[in-house]
């Protein structure tokens, strides 16, 4: 009689995570990050850990946080929470405005990479809604979507991605085949499948992972293993939520008020050049060994976009339609000034925010489109990262996305 207690105390134990969706052992890395869950940009590690992930959600929510998970790429990182006021660390993380960002992402994390985390996390997102920056540079021609999948694959997510029941067969099948055809190594896409453990092998490593509390997370939490990671510079280290920030009554962001502080601040940041490019990479080279090098790289032979990443995107929307996600997908838009003088003429580009837009459309999945604003001199910063208004009028349409509101004139 007490062995069978202790079989159903045990299968007790171990669908507790399960149904909770997060794993059993995320509690020792909770109390590890409780001090200091706030996160201006997750390093490398961290994104592609569900894990720390959800720890990191559930850790600033309880503090008053009210953080919405925002998903993209580089437009997260360089420079821009030291130099751009309204980057969204910023904004969101200085400001009561009711809510901030959780950015999720990294250089090289492109539409399946996003699809995979989707399906890993949808269960921990808050709200079950997203805001997915999309770059019309993962696209072209020039890119090697292979090459940028294997930089950034996390095994973690994609493992917790095939056991989210909400996520097709059909689904995870596209998947297993898109990492195949990327190099992903087939006894790493199909290996678990070929294991069985019995009832009471399964008990047994349930037993022993929910009470597991000795996992070393110091490389998740280290911020110098990351190389995309500037630790000197502190850009990607927890903090805490800034003191008194959640206090109070939420305040409505100030437009207006924004849009101005943010011309005059791109303006003197852009002082060296008419293009607004920003001045330090502008007067040290940068843009001349851009512009004398493009014809290398930024060209394409007999199409301008690769198919095989609008198959990636279809396949983000439809976990993201399986698991109750509701996306807002942003299309990025990149600096005319610069990208004019490529092969990439203002035509071509037309050809991928039409059927970006198509594809949404079709599928009924909201969109925000900034091609419009390819030559605002401060909406970019470079030729393909958000910069001073362009961060303004971003931060604007996420807001009204995730509290519902409307944006004060």
């Amino acid at each position: 009689m007490k062995r069978l207690i202790a079989v159903v105390l045990a299968i007790a134990l171990v669908c507790v995570p399960i149904a909770m969706g997060s794993p059993a052992s995320s509690s020792a890395l909770e109390k590890k990050i409780a001090d200091a869950p706030y996160q201006i940009w997750p390093a490398k590690a961290r994104s592609n850990s569900p894990a720390y992930v959800r720890a990191a959600i559930k850790q600033r929510n309880a503090q008053g946080d009210n953080c919405k998970v925002v998903l993209g790429t580089s437009e997260f990182r360089w420079v821009y929470p030291d130099t751009v006021s309204s980057h969204p660390a910023n904004f969101f993380g200085n400001n009561n405005y009711g809510m901030d960002t959780f950015l999720l992402g990294q250089p090289y994390c492109q539409d399946l990479w996003h699809a995979i985390e989707v399906g890993a996390l949808s269960e921990d997102i808050p709200d079950d809604k997203v805001v997915f920056f999309c770059g019309i540079t993962w696209f072209m021609d020039y890119q090697n979507p292979a090459k940028c999948f294997r930089l950034s694959f996390s095994p973690e997510a994609y493992a917790d991605l095939m056991a989210n029941p909400k996520v097709t067969d059909e689904t995870k099948a596209k998947i297993q085949q898109k990492m195949i055809a990327y190099g992903v190594e087939e006894a790493e896409v199909y290996g678990d499948e070929a294991k069985s453990e019995s009832l009471v092998e399964c008990i047994n490593n349930g037993i022993q992972e929910f009470f597991d509390d000795s996992k070393n997370w110091d490389a998740v939490l280290s911020d110098e293993e990351d190389d995309w990671n500037a630790p000197e510079r502190e850009l990607n280290r927890s903090r805490p939520v800034p003191d008194g920030r959640t206090a109070g009554q939420a305040q409505t962001p100030d437009w207006d008020a924004w849009l101005a502080q943010e011309k005059a601040e791109g303006a003197d940041q852009t002082s060296s050049n008419e293009m607004g490019i920003y001045n330090s990479w502008y007067e040290n080279g940068g843009y001349d060994s851009w512009r004398d090098g493009w014809d290398e790289w930024l060209t394409f032979t007999d199409e301008p976009y690769q198919e095989t990443e609008f198959e990636d995107f279809e396949l983000f929307l439809d976990v993201c339609k399986e698991t109750g996600i509701e996306p807002l997908v942003v299309l990025m838009p990149l600096k005319g000034a610069m990208i004019d003088q490529t092969d990439y003429t203002p035509e071509v580009r037309a050809l991928w925010y039409d059927r970006m837009k198509a594809i949404c459309e079709k599928r009924g999945v909201a969109y925000v489109d900034y091609s419009p604003y390819e030559y605002d001199p401060y909406f970019l910063y470079d030729m393909a990262h958000f910069g001073w208004t362009g961060w303004v009028q971003v931060n604007r349409d996420i807001y009204e996305f995730f509290m519902g509101k409307e944006s004060q004139k």
